[in-house]
């Protein structure tokens, strides 16, 4: 009896979705992932909440019971970190910055 409950569980979590990579599209509702679905600004966390804007693409974690989504990449967009080196250019002239620091 006690395997059989082992077996049971076992195959439970196995099979269980405990998280789930998803890909959605920024609105002002929320993050569209299908055409039924949009999941609310309430429900989405992460450092990259605030840097979204309407129309980027996103991938998102969603943690077990759907409850909460975790944006980790805002996808199409570079990441500009220290030491990147940048290039501008503006009427015909070109400038290069190294990013010496980031502050928020």
């Amino acid at each position: 009896m006690i395997n059989e409950i082992k077996t049971i569980i076992q195959n439970y979590l196995n099979n269980a979705k405990l998280s789930c990579l998803m890909v959605g599209t920024v609105s002002d509702e929320g993050i569209k992932v299908s055409d039924k679905l949009t999941i609310p600004n309430e429900l989405i966390r992460g450092n990259l909440k605030e840097f979204v804007k309407p129309g980027d693409k996103v991938r998102l974690i969603r943690n077990h019971g759907g409850q909460e989504f975790f944006i980790i990449e805002i996808i199409g967009r570079p990441l500009i970190t220290m030491g990147t080196t940048i290039i501008l250019s503006k009427d015909g002239q070109t400038y290069e910055y190294k990013v010496e620091d980031v502050k928020l």
